[in-house]
């Protein structure tokens, strides 16, 4: 914790501000360890308090060190005295924007006679490079979802509902020790697997159609992401040929990995292989997505991404086509980059897997 506390004090140095008001409550654990909810951090050259309310306080004392902690009624309110108290009234002071609503910004404008400065996303991007021990929480996360899509597979899916799988994957992920799913579960078949992110409905699964199941697990805060597609029985030619077309773009984007591609790289090695098939339309979001404490953070890799990528970052590669009344395809793995290229954590099988 001292050297990430050394890091967003190295923020507020490069920004010229005598402190920060920490509202984002992944930055909050980050940069503190404390897991509850209803907390800020006030930070500053010399400080490091954690303010929040009396609901708190017996964990704060069990779970952060580092930080005097400051008790509060009124978070806004009394973070604002707190920062005034330790920092000085005319104190130029920096806030998360994306995380505070514009009622509590005025509030905080009103209480507060120095500077204010949006800090936007640089404290968060600090969480970018993970530590092995980061790491080794998302590998366990990826471990136990591999396990439960195993599981998932093996009980069937032709005659299913999309929210009996949905539930099932839930299940087996608890079975297994998660802390609970990284998100909700994504399960959708036939023409809805064209909707990227469906909601798993009561529709039954047929044979002769795709299934995109996404899904992910939570493990000391760390999350887990991978998504497969599977044939329910035999499918038609067309289906298998926007799988192959999918696995040799991802495929494709996983050989572009290596120390300071940009974000924009990796997204172009594997759209290059969807737009050259004809299917660039059909690809609409990201290639992937940084992965840690959030299940979606830095880095980013997509068209105008200029993330550099970095040892170390955790993200998910993930490229997709989707095409209305026909359905959809996605492959997604969580990887770690490493000095020479990456390493898989999600380890489930990408050939097209026919499920009864």
């Amino acid at each position: 914790m001292k050297t990430r506390l050394a890091a967003a004090r190295g923020v507020l140095e490069h920004l010229r501000l005598d402190g920060i008001i920490v509202s984002n409550a992944y930055d909050v654990r980050y940069l503190s360890g404390f897991r509850g909810e209803d907390a800020t951090l006030v930070v500053g050259r010399g400080t490091a308090l954690i303010c929040t309310d009396s609901r708190y306080w017996a964990q704060v004392a069990e779970e952060v060190s580092g930080f005097a902690l400051e008790r509060t009624d009124e978070l806004v309110r009394d973070t604002a005295a707190a920062a005034a108290r330790e920092l000085g009234e005319r104190a130029a002071l920096g806030f998360q924007g994306g995380t505070l609503t514009h009622a509590d910004f005025r509030l905080l404008r009103r209480r507060h006679g120095g500077r204010l400065r949006d800090v936007g996303d640089r404290l968060s991007r600090l969480r970018s490079v993970k530590e092995a021990p980061e790491i080794e929480a998302v590998r366990c996360a990826a471990t136990m979802t591999d396990g439960a899509l195993e599981a998932v597979v093996a009980a069937g899916l032709v005659g299913r509902t999309e929210a009996e799988v949905a539930w099932q994957m839930r299940e087996e992920l608890h079975r297994r020790g998660a802390e609970g799913p990284s998100f909700d579960p994504v399960v959708a078949a036939g023409p809805r697997a064209a909707l990227a992110h469906a909601i798993p409905g009561e529709r039954r699964i047929v044979s002769g159609e795709l299934v995109v199941i996404d899904s992910g697990a939570c493990v000391d805060g760390y999350c887990s992401d991978i998504t497969r597609t599977f044939a329910a029985g035999t499918v038609r030619e067309e289906l298998r040929r926007v799988y192959a077309i999918v696995l040799e773009a991802q495929l494709a984007a996983l050989a572009a990995l290596r120390p300071g591609v940009t974000g924009h790289d990796a997204d172009a090695a594997a759209r290059d292989v969807i737009e050259a098939a004809g299917y660039g339309d059909a690809f609409g979001h990201g290639t992937g997505h940084g992965v840690g404490l959030e299940i979606h953070e830095h880095p980013r890799l997509r068209r105008r991404s200029r993330d550099r990528l970095l040892p170390g970052m955790v993200f998910t590669v993930e490229p997709g086509i989707y095409v209305q009344d026909l359905g959809g395809v996605r492959i997604e793995d969580t990887v770690v980059l490493t000095e020479d290229g990456y390493r898989l954590l999600t380890l489930f099988p990408k050939d097209l897997t026919i499920v009864d």
